[in-house]
């Protein structure tokens, strides 16, 4: 599968959040409820604002969005760098396609001195940052304005080179 991997423009905003929102609600469903994930949902924010940074890829095929996903440097520490927004079309899931965005995103830390990762993981999400050297460091439930709370993981790799 050819996949085109680039830095997203404000005019990928609303693909963006279909993607995302679609990826939540259907690659999430065995671990939360239907109601926690549309909750969730406002935990995702400041993707225009990556993107504005020039730190927000996407994926595409076939001229198609099919994958996004970001990084911010720690502006406390600029060795480190936080994942952030990191979605696939639930058509994509499981065939490679966020292994590369990751790997896009990687090179792009390293290049900018960091040395490592972390990021917030949702229970779908965190087998397949297990596998790619994230450890976890904390697991929590963040309370949404439903008053549901949501499972998350915090995660580090600090084996990038």
């Amino acid at each position: 599968m050819k996949l085109n991997i680039y830095k997203a423009s404000l005019g990928d905003v609303a693909i963006i959040w279909e993607i995302i929102a679609l990826s939540a609600q259907t690659l999430q469903a065995q671990y939360y409820t239907h109601s926690e994930i549309e909750a969730a949902l406002e935990l995702v924010e400041g993707i225009e604002e990556l993107i504005a940074a020039g730190s927000f890829l996407i994926v595409s095929y076939e001229e198609v969005i099919i994958a996004c996903g970001g990084w911010t440097i720690d502006s406390a520490n600029p060795r480190q760098a936080e994942l952030r927004g990191f979605f696939v079309h639930p058509e994509f899931a499981r065939k490679g396609v966020a292994s590369q965005l990751l790997h896009s995103c990687t090179d792009e830390c390293l290049r900018s001195g960091v040395e490592t990762l972390y990021l917030t993981a949702t229970l779908s999400g965190e087998p397949f940052y297990q596998k790619r050297g994230f450890v976890e460091r904390s697991r929590y439930r963040q309370l949404l304005s439903t008053g549901e709370y949501f499972t998350v993981v915090t995660m580090t790799n600090s084996s990038l080179r």
